[in-house]
């Protein structure tokens, strides 16, 4: 069985949807929520964006003058060029990346695939790059604080997983997510947002252990 990756996977978007639960339903949150932040000269940007269905979505029939950017690692996700979005491969954690005059920066379970270490710097550089009142949408796979109700969790969600993929593939998926992804607890991704600077920090989706929050400059 071939090795999971970013760089070889082919239909990403059918794929997600079929691991995450409800996750059209928060996709659509997001786009709705996003609306109240996308700023006539300002900027949006969507880190770990994969395929741009979020962003080619909000900027459709979009009528501000409003530039959207889309970075992702890998050029297998990234789609062709788009007239009013621009995607780009990118190392997000880099040092010289910058965000330029952004109402709403997009993370949507990526954080997650980033190390530990360069997660702070990354969050401090997006609060200080927000303009006041702009927007932080994040999504991330968290660990329940009680590992009972962990465990309920972990194999609702491999019930949900059955219905689209073999037991082979659900096991070779999760030792391969080993090595790239690396979950934490909710209360230490508030930790590091309120660290950041974020003090409006507000949940608005759950599934199981996916989690997803509105922090606002």
């Amino acid at each position: 069985m071939r090795e999971f990756s970013f760089d070889t996977i082919e239909d990403f978007d059918g794929h997600i949807n079929k691991s995450i639960p409800s996750f059209n339903i928060l996709l659509n949150l997001i786009e709705n929520i996003s609306y109240s932040f996308i700023r006539d000269n300002y900027n949006v940007y969507d880190l770990g964006c994969s395929k741009g269905s979020l962003l080619l979505n909000l900027s459709k029939d979009n009528k501000t003058n409003t530039k959207f950017v889309g970075y992702d690692i890998s050029s297998n996700l990234l789609p062709k060029k788009q007239d009013k979005v621009l995607f780009e491969k990118r190392d997000i954690t880099e040092e010289d990346i910058k965000f330029v005059d952004p109402s709403l920066i997009l993370s949507i379970f990526t954080l997650q695939f980033i190390d530990y270490s360069k997660r702070k710097p990354l969050l401090n550089k997006i609060y200080k790059s927000l303009n006041k009142g702009g927007a932080f949408i994040i999504a991330e796979k968290v660990f329940v604080e009680d590992s009972y109700i962990q465990d309920i969790f972990t194999f609702a969600l491999y019930d949900y997983k059955i219905t689209n993929f073999t037991p082979s593939e659900i096991l070779s998926k999760q030792k391969d997510l080993r090595k790239i992804m690396f979950p934490l607890k909710e209360k230490e991704n508030i930790k590091l947002f309120k660290e950041a600077g974020f003090k409006t920090i507000e949940p608005f989706f759950q599934s199981l252990n996916f989690k997803a929050w509105l922090c606002i400059k």
